[in-house]
């Protein structure tokens, strides 16, 4: 989070110097030390053993031809830590999928809604996303919602935050996103019954249109100078299709072919390998014409990357601070209350959903040891360059952990010296220390 030289930067001088205003200068100091907290943790993630880890031992194991560590700790920070965030995705998307095809084979059904608000470039990431999550929280609020929910036997309300980033004209621009999936217990078919519908298309722009109403309500209630876009019907000239856009939208999985293709689960889970709509590359100015994910502002900002220039990474890096901070301690996603434990008690089930260090730390319990370290011979095995050590310990890859096994062969002997020495030196001052 700390890439590059940024102390000549005005900005920083002006920090350092302390000549910034007294209530700026104080946010910048709080806000160094959370990212130099969250810097910790993740230089801890696959390096250190894990607080459960009683016997202080690094495993290596081997699963249907592919290898792992087992014992390291896993940061579980989904804003700055790719890694961890692309195993709880997989492990929740699973999850995810696991309780929709229960549901459906039980005659349940189920409705994407996403929420999202105007943003213009260089508007804070903290300012638009709080927007729309206090919105999305105004919605669930509201009588008319509630008035639906009762009566299409809406019963759970699962929950995602997605970020996208792009940049316009040199400008950083956030694309947040609140994602809602609506269980029902009841098949598509009824509800169109109950609102006294036709087609799927109608109960799409039936939902989309109240969310849209109940949110622009919450803009103008809080003097927040923006308008929800109106919902509509558009044709798509890719497939031919009409299509329902809008402030606020309705999706089913059926019905969307983007989301058919993708599928319900991985749309709420897997943001983190989502591609956003404007595909390019970096210009010859160093201007990236893309919308992504945020965790992809860390390869723009490798040193190795020779198509940004030097000014363009440390507005890469400063954005990526942005998210980090913006999305600590939000809710990434999360199930409905109760939901899981329903699924089990009425469809006999087994469901298991722990809170995502426990579930990272089970991901190690599978496949057979074949070589095992003390922790004192791997914190004493360095590898250079030790920012490589991350990406080693979580990287699945054969050849990879091949090479880590090859090179703690080579240094065995000298981790051995190294060892002996310290324990001597130890016993020496503690020999010394009695005497006196």
């Amino acid at each position: 989070l700390t890439v590059g030289n940024i102390t000549d930067r005005p900005l920083e001088k002006r920090r350092l110097e302390k000549t910034l205003p007294k209530a700026e200068f104080k946010l910048k100091l709080k806000n160094d030390k959370l990212l130099k907290k969250i810097n910790m943790m993740l230089c801890s993630c696959g390096r250190d053993v894990h607080f459960k880890n009683e016997e202080k031992i690094v495993d290596f194991k081997e699963y249907e031809n592919v290898r792992r560590l087992k014992g390291l700790k896993s940061c579980g920070n989904n804003a700055s830590c790719p890694v961890c965030a692309s195993k709880l995705s997989a492990i929740r998307g699973n999850q995810l999928r696991e309780v929709m095809e229960i549901g459906r084979d039980n005659c349940r059904s189920y409705i994407q809604i996403v929420t999202t608000i105007p943003h213009q470039p260089l508007e804070p990431l903290e300012t638009t996303l709080n927007q729309v999550i206090d919105m999305s929280r105004y919605i669930f609020q509201e009588p008319e919602w509630r008035a639906f929910k009762k009566k299409t036997k809406c019963r759970f309300t699962m929950g995602g935050l997605e970020n996208m980033v792009s940049f316009k004209n040199s400008r950083i621009d956030w694309h947040p996103h609140k994602n809602y999936l609506l269980d029902f217990d009841i098949t598509v078919p009824e509800i169109l019954e109950i609102l006294e519908l036709d087609t799927k298309l109608e109960l799409r722009m039936y939902i989309s249109e109240m969310m849209t109403r109940l949110g622009q309500k919450y803009l103008d209630k809080e003097k927040i100078k923006k308008t929800l876009r109106p919902v509509r019907y558009v044709l798509n000239k890719t497939t031919n299709k009409v299509d329902v856009k809008g402030g606020i939208t309705a999706t089913l999985d059926f019905q969307d072919d983007y989301i058919a293709k993708w599928g319900l689960d991985a749309e709420m889970t897997a943001s983190i390998y989502k591609k956003g709509r404007y595909e390019g590359s970096a210009d010859k100015n160093g201007e990236f014409k893309k919308s992504f994910h945020p965790f992809g502002l860390a390869d723009l900002i490798d040193e190795n990357n020779k198509e940004t220039s030097e000014k363009f990474k440390y507005q890469c890096i400063k954005a990526f601070q942005e998210f980090v901070l913006a999305s600590k301690g939000k809710k990434w996603f999360y199930f409905g209350k109760n939901q899981v434990k329903y699924y089990n008690d009425n469809y006999g089930s087994k469901i298991k959903v722990k809170k995502d260090e426990l579930e990272l730390l089970e991901l190690e319990d599978n496949g057979n040891i074949f070589d095992s370290l003390s922790e004192e011979e791997w914190l004493m095995f360095e590898y250079k360059p030790r920012k490589e050590a991350i990406a080693f310990s979580h990287n699945t890859n054969q050849e990879v952990l091949e090479y880590i096994y090859t090179e703690i062969e080579k240094n065995r002997i000298k981790i051995a010296e190294n060892y002996n020495c310290r324990i001597s030196t130890y016993l020496r001052q503690r020999k010394k220390n009695e005497t006196v």
